[in-house]
């Protein structure tokens, strides 16, 4: 499995023999597998040691690795935030989820095809994380921007 800790979660293997089986776009959704920018589920996870990152990785991201990554011993990882990969730009307005650091990924990002087993599987698992993440951020837009009126001077109420 590509992504390191993430595979040990008891509830992945069902999802991924499902999708293997023919069971669907996301094992049960019936949906079309959606584009990769518009997803962004496999970029969300809870476990700190989620994507791994060698050191032919860590050189490829130059500068960013600092900022981007993280050691656990002597073994390298992606920083998770807020529960997704540190890399990863989400565009409210647009329903995007952009990789900041795409021509220089990690090689397990990069072995991750869209439509395989294990994207099926992580779509199984995880498909409401990003729009929750995306409708947090737009909660929090609404927030800072006050209550209608409040922008033009008016009164709030």
């Amino acid at each position: 499995m590509a992504r390191g800790a993430e595979a040990r979660d008891t509830r992945r293997g069902p999802a991924l023999t499902r999708a293997r089986e023919g069971g669907g776009a996301a094992a049960g959704g019936g949906d079309a597998v959606p584009e990769c920018t518009t997803c962004g589920t496999c970029c969300f996870s809870t476990l700190p040691e989620y994507v791994r990152v060698f050191g032919v990785d860590h050189d490829r991201m130059d500068d960013r690795a600092r900022e981007l990554t993280h050691f656990v011993g002597n073994r390298c990882f992606m920083r998770i935030e807020d529960g997704r990969c540190a890399a990863l730009v989400l565009d409210a307005e647009l329903g995007r989820f952009l990789c900041s650091i795409y021509e220089m990924r990690p090689d397990c990002c990069r072995a991750l095809e869209r439509g395989s087993g294990a994207c099926l599987g992580e779509l199984h698992e995880k498909r409401e994380r990003p729009l929750l993440a995306l409708e947090r951020l737009r909660r929090q837009a609404r927030e800072a921007e006050g209550p209608p009126g409040e922008a033009e001077g008016l009164p709030g109420g």
